[in-house]
């Protein structure tokens, strides 16, 4: 796991490593400076001219040195400061004070070059960007230049990714400690192009500190999932049960259970309609198929298949109305590991007697139009605060909650995590239920209830990585996700 943090949370980190722990403000400055240097020196030849546009704050300060650091090895570097040097920190003054003593040109407007290092605003930015700040900010995105960006493209929110007016828009953006919530929530992880986390000295004790953490997932949280072991059979990696489709929907309970079994699933079992019956075994001959008579409905082959199951999804493609709730009524019931995705959410939405029945080994995975019909608020209300909300449906229902947007918010008990795999390919029809899918199967296979809701976006957005290897983003379709799957899963166990 990693962490995110918001800018007011890192201003803490920050204060905390400083005051308490004792490392001097110059010697972060510094080793920050340096890792966007590097990275500058890595990527940029000598014959580029480079400017670096500096506020007169603390990010402002960086800049200056990252200047001076360029100018020692040989770039061509000019310094164009805006803001009022009399009100300047401290620390920029000492940097500015330097940059003097070397030489450094120092111009008095906004020109173009060839690299533009932007260290305007830092995490602390909480207004609108106006006067000169906006009109040199416009100036940089009209160019076509290079522009890297100081921790965070100023005029983004360092707390909820929100734009203030304008912003940079960077090809890459040099962030210190940790990621901000800007740089991984949108619009704000638009404008930062490549992001790079650089490890400046901020000791984890300093962390420590933030109340409400969110983190993300790397590859080393697939060290959740139990290794097979030789001496097993097709029991010992869970039976999923998976009520999928209806009369004139089936290729939602094929998808979900397919990922199942390539998650690593023993057993799958699917009840859906009647009218599915042929094609799941057409398509999905390794799946056991159970049905039901949408006219004369039995709950008695539903409560056979709950009692045979260690892990129960349900929802892609069943539909809405009566027989649909009571399906979900007799799952809460049973108190089984439960995913709950798509028209599942719908009907519960509904019913706040269904509600009442939720329990702490409920996993939900709404998008964003499901997530309102959920909550009952205005889908731009979620989309503006996808943290708050999926922390509400945790606090208030105490369930866990995969909020699915372009950014992925993931609620277990008192965490947060905000997934960084995928890409746009996989805003396809079906993706979700490759995503329920492969929770009820990290489940089945003995991954912890919460590690699961954690991991399983993960993968599937690693998996539809996988998938843009070798087709288009415009081209994916969520069987090629399922294809990624077995990719990921063959280069890494």
């Amino acid at each position: 796991m990693k962490n995110i943090v918001t800018g007011t949370d890192m201003k803490k980190v920050d204060s905390y490593t400083i005051n308490t722990i004792g490392i001097p403000s110059l010697v972060l400055m510094e080793r920050a400076a340096l890792s966007v240097a590097e990275i500058v020196c890595k990527n940029q030849l000598k014959d580029k001219k480079i400017l670096v546009v500096a506020g007169v704050g603390n990010n402002g300060a960086d800049g200056v040195a990252i200047c001076r650091i360029l100018h020692l090895k040989g770039y061509n570097t000019e310094l164009y400061i805006l803001g009022d040097i009399s009100k300047a920190s401290t620390e920029f003054k000492q940097q500015l004070s330097i940059a003097h003593n070397i030489g450094i040109n120092i111009v008095g407007d906004y020109n173009d070059a060839d690299v533009i290092i932007d260290s305007i605003f830092g995490v602390g930015l909480s207004r609108n960007v106006e006067g000169v700040y906006k009109d040199v900010i416009l100036k940089i995105n009209k160019g076509r230049n290079f522009v890297y960006s100081v921790d965070i493209p100023s005029g983004v929110s360092a707390d909820t990714g929100k734009i203030c007016g304008v912003a940079v828009k960077a090809n890459c953006t040099v962030t210190f400690g940790s990621y901000k919530i800007g740089t991984v929530l949108y619009p704000g992880a638009e404008y930062c192009g490549q992001v790079v986390v650089a490890d400046i000295g901020f000791p984890q004790e300093a962390y420590e500190q933030i109340e409400e953490q969110v983190k993300t997932a790397t590859l080393e949280d697939f060290n959740f999932i139990p290794p097979r072991p030789n001496y097993s059979n097709k029991g010992t990696y869970g039976k999923i049960l998976i009520i999928a489709g209806s009369k004139d929907i089936s290729g939602a309970a094929v998808l979900c259970a397919e990922a199942a079994f390539r998650v690593g699933a023993g057993l799958v079992r699917v009840f859906t309609a009647e009218q599915n019956r042929q094609i799941i075994q057409r398509l999905l001959p390794e799946a056991m198929v159970n049905t039901y008579d949408v006219h004369h409905f039995n709950m008695k082959s539903l409560e056979a298949c709950l009692k045979w199951c260690d892990v129960v999804a349900i929802g892609p493609g069943i539909g809405t109305g009566v027989i649909q709730k009571n399906m979900i009524e007799k799952v809460l019931e049973y108190n089984l590991p439960t995913v709950i995705d798509a028209d599942g959410i719908n009907n519960i939405s509904e019913d706040e007697r269904l509600k009442k029945k939720l329990h702490k080994n409920v996993v939900i995975t709404p998008h964003l139009g499901e997530m309102s019909r959920f909550l009952n608020i205005p889908v731009e209300e979620i989309a503006s605060n996808l943290i708050k909300y999926g922390r509400e449906v945790n606090y208030k229902y105490n369930i866990n909650c995969i909020l699915k947007d372009a950014r992925t918010v993931i609620t277990t008990e008192q965490e947060t995590f905000v997934n960084l795999s995928g890409n746009s390919g996989m805003a396809t029809a079906g993706s979700g239920d490759v995503l329920t899918g492969i929770v009820a199967a990290l489940i089945g296979i003995g991954v912890e209830f919460n590690n699961a809701t954690v991991l399983a976006p993960y993968i599937h957005g690693l998996a539809g990585d996988k998938a843009m290897e070798y087709v288009s983003k415009t081209s994916m379709m969520a069987t090629d996700i399922i294809e990624g799957i077995k990719i990921l899963f063959k280069g890494m166990r």
